[in-house]
């Protein structure tokens, strides 16, 4: 291994035996040539489970986010919807409450002052509720704020994305994004909800204590089966790092299939915000988003690391997972593990730091 590989996997390792995280696979690729494929750990957090290894299949939470909206941005290439269009246009009962101005861009770029969770979320959660009475809590929820005037993180936006895709569509999103995304893409192990041949690849996620915090089962049969679009999807590494080399080729799978337009990447990883005219300076300044994509500007480390350059777009996830894409460098980096976002961001950033200080400054001589 080189000095930066091994950096990494021994910060990861000691994070390991220190049972922050019973396990964690990481994925570094530059220009198609794998660099860092390794996985260590336990499948869960018990002495005697058995190995994690390199093609588990992990929680990857809110990295749904960005398949989901490349789902749906699908749905513009084809024309059947328009990123200015109202949800209502497609969500009638939603316009309550002054909803009837959200737009899917709103939704797309976290502008359209829904709350991030659904009203009454956590009960809803606990008791087992369908997807389908999250929909109808988000059709009664109350805007936070004027849509288009502000930056929050919503994913109850991106389930309406979902449910505009579903009544458009006509199919479940799961197998909506099963059939135009993650198929031609090559993604195998990868899928909104569980499949049965998960089960003897699947990580377990590290629980809170749910008295204190509220917090429902995530290794529950309901959870890994629920399909929310905003956090729902079970994943690999080298399927990640498969959809992140897509989009850095322009839409076009590495066995060759056309998933994507080139001008839907570019509509999906633009950075909308600094355009979006009902902003503050000081909004558009905080964060950058493309279509569910984050996209990293200069002075703004976010989930990824001080060192990912601009331009760099990718997402996190709760689960303790973040992954990441270079334009410039053609440098893909995929970081699964279950040691929670809120416990373990200083580590997932700190191996982010590592891979694009080693990789992502170019070629020949710099100038600044």
């Amino acid at each position: 291994m080189s000095e930066f590989q091994e950096l990494i996997v021994r910060r990861l390792e000691n994070r390991i035996d220190a049972n922050a995280m019973s396990a964690a696979a990481i994925r570094i690729e530059r220009r198609g040539e794998v660099l860092l494929d390794w996985a260590g750990g336990r499948r869960d957090f018990s002495l005697d489970s058995s190995s994690a290894s390199t093609d588990s299949v992990y929680h990857i939470a809110s990295i749904s986010k960005p398949m989901s909206a490349s789902g749906v941005g699908k749905l513009i290439e084809r024309g059947l919807i328009d990123a200015d269009d109202p949800v209502t246009e497609y969500v009638p009962e939603f316009g309550l409450y002054g909803k009837d101005r959200v737009t899917l861009r709103h939704c797309f770029t976290h502008t359209s002052g829904l709350p991030d969770m659904v009203p009454g979320n956590i009960d809803l959660r606990k008791q087992n509720a369908p997807l389908s009475e999250f929909v109808a809590a988000a059709c009664r929820a109350r805007l936070l704020f004027k849509p288009g005037t502000d930056i929050r993180y919503q994913s109850s936006g991106i389930l309406m994305l979902g449910e505009v895709a579903e009544r458009v569509t006509g199919k479940p999103f799961r197998d909506y994004l099963a059939e135009e995304l993650f198929g031609p893409t090559g993604m195998t192990s990868t899928h909104l909800g569980w499949k049965s041949e998960f089960n003897d690849r699947g990580i377990a996620s590290k629980e809170k204590n749910p008295e204190v915090t509220g917090h429902w089962d995530h290794n529950s049969a309901y959870w890994r089966d629920f399909g929310g679009p905003w956090a729902g999807v079970h994943s690999t590494t080298a399927d990640i790092a498969r959809l992140l080399q897509m989009m850095l080729d322009g839409g076009v799978s590495s066995s060759g299939e056309r998933v994507l337009e080139q001008g839907t990447v570019r509509l999906l990883l633009q950075d909308h915000i600094s355009a979006l005219p009902g902003l503050s300076v000081a909004a558009r300044l905080r964060e950058g988003w493309g279509f569910g994509w984050r996209i990293q500007r200069l002075g703004d480390g976010g989930w990824y690391g001080s060192a990912v350059p601009p331009g760099a777009f990718g997402h996190a996830g709760g689960d303790g997972t973040v992954a990441w894409a270079d334009p410039e460098t053609g440098t893909v980096f995929v970081l699964l593990t279950n040691g929670q976002l809120d416990d373990e961001g200083d580590t997932l950033k700190a191996c982010g730091n590592i891979a694009a200080a080693a990789l992502c400054g170019g070629e020949g001589k710099l100038s600044f």
